[in-house]
């Protein structure tokens, strides 16, 4: 009797299973439907929005781009189009890739140094004159008698009165904004130069007074060369400390190096050139420069 009840267990669970199968999979099979972009999770919503910016980046289709992207939350757009466009600054995307990106976040309002440094025409449209450092300064006018006063008259030789002589004082010269505290210069495979402005502060530690350094977020810095410009503000990236920024640049190259304003005299000229790395391997010199501000800003 207990082997007669085993046997119709079994033979239920089969036609059991065999129904469920043929409803599944004939009678009421499973439809699948493209889901619309707002109704996603949040998470593959800043995924979508992350691969629209990037395949806008690299077609330049901003109708479709907006198609894409629309009625997804703004909020949501402007982060997920800041981290892709700062990750792609990071990992070295093209230029123009860039451009395209920061276009995009400036399109949907967001707003940071990034997106205002690649969403700029300066970016490709600058054109830098020529080199400040070969032009010589200009020359101080020095102070003399015959420049200062008229030429002494018949009249003044008939009354012999003397001419006074004015000695004006010459100017002391204002120190820089900032002045080079170190260099490091390596050889690495791919050649970058490095920026790291900092200021010295005075701070009070248990009743005693300390300098200490400080980097400084949001200075612009300038790379000039011949035929081209870049620029790139320092804190981008918080790992490397608040007042760095870098850049990617081309071999057999000569760079000039100006901080918030590509004018007048470079702070130094960096060339980039083949050198040996420790291991005995071809690479290319690579600069880290750290910039100390003169005075508080």
């Amino acid at each position: 009797m207990m082997r007669r009840g085993w046997v119709w267990l079994i033979a239920g669970l089969v036609v059991g299973l065999t129904a469920g199968l043929v409803y599944t999979w004939v009678l009421k099979p499973v439809a699948f439907y493209d889901t619309y972009p707002p109704l996603m999770r949040e998470d593959f919503r800043a995924d979508w929005v992350r691969m629209t910016s990037l395949a806008y980046g690299n077609e330049g289709d901003l109708a479709r781009a907006r198609l894409r992207l629309k009625d997804l939350p703004p909020d949501e757009i402007q982060s997920a189009l800041t981290l892709t466009l700062d990750t792609a600054v990071a990992s070295g995307r093209p230029l123009p890739v860039l451009q395209r990106l920061a276009v995009l976040a400036q399109e949907y309002g967001a707003n940071n140094a990034a997106i205002r440094i690649y969403a700029s025409d300066e970016v490709l449209l600058f054109t830098p004159t020529p080199t400040s450092a070969a032009m010589p300064p200009t020359p101080t006018p020095t102070a003399t008698a015959s420049a200062i006063h008229p030429t002494p008259t018949a009249t003044a030789e008939a009354t012999s009165e003397p001419v006074p002589h004015v000695v004006l004082p010459t100017p002391t010269p204002l120190s820089p904004p900032y002045i080079i505290s170190q260099t490091v210069k390596s050889c690495l495979p791919e050649p970058h130069i490095a920026i790291s402005v900092t200021e010295s502060v005075t701070v009070t530690l248990r009743g005693r007074e300390r300098r200490q350094i400080n980097g400084l977020p949001g200075r612009e810095i300038w790379l000039l060369w011949t035929g081209g410009a870049d620029h790139a503000f320092t804190g981008l990236r918080p790992a490397q400390g608040s007042g760095y920024a870098d850049f990617h640049v081309e071999p057999e190259q000569l760079y000039n190096l100006y901080i918030e304003t590509p004018t007048g005299a470079p702070v130094t000229t960096l060339k980039v050139e083949a050198c040996t790395t420790k291991e005995g391997k071809s690479g290319w010199s690579s600069w880290l420069i750290v910039l100390l501000a003169t005075e508080k800003r």
